[in-house]
């Protein structure tokens, strides 16, 4: 199942009794934790239907006498055990044992990370209860999930604003949705939210430094990258965003190439591309790009953003050392 009909369901009020949540997008499991925790439970009953916890410090046995209990205050109650995937292999079968014949009573979460659902453990908990997987979002996906997420506030985002607030914080999910909610409160009864609002809360030197830094890297232009990323770091951004960023201005450059090899004018690919104001805007830059990189050059920085990546996610090296070798592979390289 997908989180959208995850969604769908909730608000025709259909909840399961056991549910897997896997994948690696974070914020979407815990924004759906939150909407089965208010479709199961009224506020304030929270301290005794509502019970959290993490496979590093727990076990089958109190997972399981918890889920038996009969809940206090309300009709059920929910168990969310975090990192699932961390309780020892015994006591994950025994909770899958559970899931097949579950209380009526309780709503049992299981969150894992992304894990191969092939496995027998996984596909057995798979068939048991009701699997979501949470796969992170595509770039594309994400100007429709921010509409999405500041619907609730009886807002709306212009397809500028929501490209501008793309394109300064990337695809982290949790600071796009932070960043929102500012916005929401700093435009007060306006029920729309523009391009220049972004740029009033951002701030025109983020914004500058983030284009900056993309705009040296497509030019291939080494001492004005390494200049662009320390401004960007003095500016709160993370190595992590910074990549994410740069793999949509790649992509965007690839569009671009492929688009013009198919002699189809600037105007069409605006139109076609529908990345708004502040691509527009900066249009000729990127063209200019596009045509600078070979097919060989777009092929090595894929490769060497997906490196730099990984190892920010999982080395013990340096973030800085990390970034200036990405920058010296995406220039020079």
């Amino acid at each position: 199942m997908k989180p959208e009909e995850l969604t769908k369901r909730l608000e025709k009020n259909k909840v399961d009794s056991v549910y897997f949540f896997s994948g690696e997008e974070n914020f979407l499991k815990e924004e759906a934790i939150r909407q089965l925790t208010a479709a199961i439970i009224e506020p304030g009953t929270e301290e005794f239907c509502l019970d959290s916890m993490n496979g590093d410090n727990t076990d089958a046995s109190t997972v399981l006498t918890l889920a038996v209990t009969i809940p206090m205050m309300a009709e059920r109650r929910i168990i969310v055990v975090r990192d699932f995937h961390r309780l020892p292999q015994k006591d994950r079968e025994v909770v899958a044992d559970y899931a097949e014949h579950p209380s009526a009573s309780t709503c049992l979460v299981l969150v894992t990370p992304k894990v191969d659902l092939k496995t027998k453990l996984y596909s057995r908990l798979s068939k048991a209860a009701t699997s979501v997987v949470f796969y992170a979002l595509y770039p594309e996906r994400i100007p429709a999930w921010l509409q999405q997420h500041v619907r609730p506030f009886k807002k709306r985002l212009s397809n500028e604003a929501g490209h501008q607030l793309q394109a300064i914080v990337g695809t982290d999910l949790g600071e796009l949705a932070s960043e929102l909610e500012k916005l929401v409160v700093f435009v007060g009864n306006r029920r729309t939210i523009e391009a220049a609002d972004v740029e009033a809360i951002m701030g025109p030197s983020r914004a500058g430094t983030v284009f900056d830094l993309a705009q040296a890297i497509g030019e291939k232009d080494l001492t004005q990258a390494h200049k662009a990323y320390r401004r960007a770091m003095d500016a709160g951004e993370s190595p992590l965003a910074l990549v994410a960023i740069l793999v949509r201005h790649l992509s965007i450059l690839w569009k671009i190439r492929l688009m013009k090899r198919e002699r189809q004018s600037d105007e069409e690919i605006k139109r076609s591309l529908k990345l708004g104001w502040g691509f527009n805007k900066f249009f000729a830059q990127y063209a200019a790009q596009a045509g600078l990189l070979t097919v060989r050059d777009l092929h090595g920085g894929f490769e060497a953003l997906y490196q730099a990546d990984m190892s920010l996610k999982t080395s013990t090296r340096s973030p800085h050392l990390i970034m200036k070798k990405l920058l010296y592979d995406l220039c020079v390289g």
